[in-house]
């Protein structure tokens, strides 16, 4: 391997260890938060919510959940589609982590 391919594998790794924290760390302060977003969702078939005035919208679908922006973060608009299974109890289970991770996309530099 390179002095170039490791440097830039030491960076990813940085890159990975910080997303993936932060999910964690999102996942932790707000579960209380993202337990009744995922109630309100269920029960809505679609939320919106503001991180750091990132507009994100959250639509269920038969087998799982998408999210998009309403607007481009750092030039690109951004969107997900996840499968979390047909029953209720199967996406009321998945989506807290949804939503930690669609607002560590939006969140991280």
């Amino acid at each position: 391997m390179s002095a170039t391919e490791d440097q830039e594998s030491f960076i990813d790794e940085v890159w990975e260890k910080k997303y993936f924290s932060l999910i964690l760390d999102l996942s932790e302060r707000n579960a209380s938060r993202y337990e009744s977003q995922a109630k309100s969702l269920l029960e809505n078939k679609i939320i919106e919510v503001s991180i750091n005035g990132i507009e994100i919208s959250y639509k269920v679908t038969p087998l799982g959940c998408r999210f998009y922006t309403s607007q481009n973060v750092d030039g690109i608009r951004m969107g997900s589609w996840h499968r979390m299974g047909w029953s209720k109890s199967s996406k009321l289970k998945a989506l807290p982590n949804f939503f930690a991770k669609s607002e560590a996309d939006v969140l991280i530099d």
